[in-house]
């Protein structure tokens, strides 16, 4: 479902200080429903191979060099790797294998995947390794406190019942979609 907060959730997640001591390198890669593999390994391996590592370079590899490449450098680090918004299960059997997770540095190593279709991360070689977490819509109180935060701020010079019945009738439309309350 669009407009929960899985994006802000991982994004959080990504930006948090625990996030730069824990892990030895990350990358936060955007998938969509066009997407490139070689392009995806090419942007994971300059976010995390340092500075050496350019498009200009990486296209002189063959997808088999680009994944044996990032494995070689994954498997000496401890990472975090967000892949968002993936809506097929094709990408990530094409992106997963060249992000090594069973070394014994890459215990402490996590993916964390984005995905509007749950179905989309069922399949065996994952499964062992997988927690999923499902975000669920705001209550009737948490939207209405997000709405109100996000309408009224600190103001105090509004007609609270116009704004009552109005709210009421606008959250009733955005159904406790963050992203729907607060555009």
């Amino acid at each position: 479902m669009g407009g929960i907060g899985k994006t802000t959730l991982a994004r959080k997640l990504y930006n948090h200080p625990f996030a730069k001591e824990c892990f030895n390198c990350v990358a936060w890669v955007f998938i969509s429903q066009e997407w490139s593999t070689r392009h995806v390994l090419s942007e994971i391996l300059r976010m995390v191979g340092g500075q050496g590592e350019t498009y200009e370079l990486h296209a002189k590899l063959s997808a088999e060099e680009l994944v044996d490449k990032l494995r070689d450098i994954l498997k000496k680090k401890a990472y975090l790797i967000v892949l968002d918004d993936v809506w097929r299960r094709e990408a990530l059997k094409e992106i997963l294998p060249a992000l090594p997770l069973s070394e014994d540095i890459n215990r402490e190593s996590k993916i964390i995947i984005t995905t509007r279709n749950r179905e989309i991360v069922h399949f065996e070689n994952i499964q062992q390794q997988l927690f999923v977490h499902e975000p669920q819509p705001l209550s009737k109180e948490e939207s209405r406190e997000l709405f109100s935060k996000v309408a009224l701020g600190d103001r105090t010079d509004c007609n609270m019942e116009d704004f009552r019945s109005l709210g009421m009738v606008m959250l009733k439309n955005c159904g406790g979609l963050p992203l729907a309350l607060v555009a």
